[in-house]
């Protein structure tokens, strides 16, 4: 199989990369990034795959890229990922996440032979609730990071609906893992302040409740979709864990599989960001998808991890 990952050297990216390869297919890679700190480039990913360094908003580089290559599949991964910066520079987010998945779903339109098209939303497409999402929730995100998923979500479905271009969605939650360098998420930020014997600074105030699902586990959710892409097409799917915690709760949680103390402050100043986060799941789990790992069994290789690179 001929596979492109565009943000394929990000983090989420890397790991599935690297569970392709190792399947045997033939992977190219588009991405901005090439920082050789990343978990892409310290797995020597880039001596497996084909690296090109293509910006998705540039509409006419990526249309002739994959026309001219053929894909069989495309993994749609590229995005402003972060909610603070798309908080700070809306322009940016809008127009890498949403007129970027409008440039690569109109060359996948223009190609033939694509036999599917997965593309990468987010449970922050849903926006605030207080009650679990399944996949008929309302989407409504209502600040620049999930209202950019929020459309990426419906565009992307609208292809398939429309053009009856081969498109799935996927809504995971916080994804956690070796390769993640975004220190300022939790998971990073509490490797960092447990190696570095530092304080670890909690942007909530601690009682904000999440998914957090491993990402050798998302690299799988990624493969089980295209493996399935005549039942799986037209649709969006929720992937979730077992692990549901507020922050202060995972802390705690980190300290009993680490044995160790974190030392914490609450600075309480996150903006916009959503208090009650949980996935249902279900609708993937009867197709057969189950999470293999929990945070009890994959902290311990994560934080060896962060040692080295740290």
């Amino acid at each position: 199989m001929n596979i492109l990952v565009t943000g394929g050297s990000g983090f989420i990216g890397s790991h599935l990369v690297e569970e392709l390869v190792n399947r045997g297919a033939d992977v190219v890679v588009v991405d901005i990034n090439d920082d050789k700190n990343s978990y892409f480039f310290r797995q020597s990913l880039h001596k497996k795959a084909r690296f090109l360094k293509i910006d998705i908003t540039d509409r006419k580089k990526i249309t002739e890229f994959i026309v001219k290559n053929k894909f069989d599949y495309i993994y749609h991964l590229a995005a402003q990922a972060i909610v603070e910066k798309s908080y700070n520079d809306p322009y940016n987010a809008f127009e890498t996440n949403i007129m970027g998945t409008v440039n690569v779903l109109e060359a996948a339109r223009a190609s033939s032979g694509i036999k599917g098209v997965i593309v990468a939303s987010s449970d922050k497409a849903y926006g605030k609730t207080t009650k679990k999402y399944t996949e008929e929730s309302p989407l409504r995100g209502d600040h620049p990071y999930d209202v950019s998923k929020s459309c990426t979500d419906l565009i992307s479905l609208a292809y398939y609906k429309t053009y009856n271009l081969p498109v799935v969605v996927t809504r995971f939650g916080n994804v956690y893992g070796e390769g993640d360098l975004h220190m300022d998420r939790i998971i990073p930020g509490i490797c960092e302040a447990i190696i570095k014997k530092s304080t670890l600074k909690i942007r909530s105030d601690g009682t904000y409740v999440r998914d957090y699902l491993y990402v050798k586990d998302v690299a799988a959710g990624y493969v089980f979709l295209l493996e399935k892409i005549n039942q799986t097409k037209g649709n969006a799917y929720n992937f979730s864990s077992n692990d549901t915690y507020s922050v202060l709760d995972l802390i705690k949680k980190a300290e009993q599989v680490l044995k160790t103390k974190i030392s914490y402050k609450i600075m309480n100043t996150a903006k916009n960001e959503i208090p009650y986060q949980h996935l249902d799941d279900a609708k993937i789990r009867k197709l057969g998808w189950n999470p293999q790992y929990s945070l009890e069994k994959s902290l311990p290789s994560i934080i060896t991890w962060y040692q080295k690179v740290l």
